[in-house]
C-alpha cells in the first residue's frame, strides 16, 4: 500500500506522531511523511491511504492544513482510504475556563474530517493524540498509541 502522511506542527508534537506512524507503516508498506508546505497537488495521485494531521489551536487545524485542503480538487480524495489526526491538550488538567474553551471549540480532527469529506473522502478514520498542558509534552504512551492506530488503519 502506498501511504502519504501530511502534517503541520507548531511545537513538534504533531510531527512526532506523524513520524511514529510513518516508522510503523514503513515496516510493511511504502509510507512517506511530508510537511504540508512540501506537498504538491499531484502528490495525491498514486496514494492509497492519505493521513492528514495538525495541532489543535482554538478548535481548528493550522492555516497551512486548511489552505492545502481548500486547494485540492473536490474529488482529490475520492476512492482513497483516509484518516485524520490532531494533537490536543488534555482537558482534565486545565483550569475550568480553558476546559470550557476545549468543550466549546472541540478538536481540529473534526474539522479536518469535514474538509476531507468535502474533497471526496467517504469514511475518514480519526484520532486525537494528547499533550499534557502542564509539561507541554506528549502524554506518556501517545507515540505507541499512534503506532497502534497506524496498524489499525491498514488492517
Amino acid at each position: 500500500m502506498n501511504i502519504l502522511i501530511i502534517f503541520d506542527s507548531l511545537y513538534g508534537h504533531t510531527e512526532k506522531i506523524a513520524h511514529a506512524m510513518q516508522e510503523e507503516l514503513s515496516k510493511d508498506h511504502e509510507a512517506r511523511m511530508e510537511h504540508v508546505l512540501n506537498i504538491g497537488l499531484g502528490d495525491l495521485a498514486h496514494v492509497d491511504l492519505v493521513i492528514i494531521g495538525s495541532p489543535t489551536h482554538g478548535g481548528y487545524e493550522t492555516e497551512d492544513i486548511k489552505v492545502f485542503l481548500d486547494g485540492i480538487s473536490d474529488n482529490a480524495l475520492r476512492g482513497k482510504r483516509t484518516a485524520a489526526f490532531d494533537t490536543s491538550i488534555v482537558k482534565e488538567k486545565q483550569n475550568p475556563i480553558l476546559g470550557k474553551i476545549i468543550d466549546w471549540f472541540g478538536h481540529a480532527v473534526n474539522r479536518i474530517e469535514g474538509e476531507m469529506i468535502e474533497k471526496g473522502a467517504t469514511d475518514v478514520q480519526k484520532e486525537s493524540f494528547l499533550v499534557d498542558g502542564t509539561t507541554e509534552m506528549l502524554k506518556e504512551g501517545e507515540l505507541e498509541r499512534a503506532k497502534a492506530w497506524a496498524r489499525e488503519l491498514v488492517g
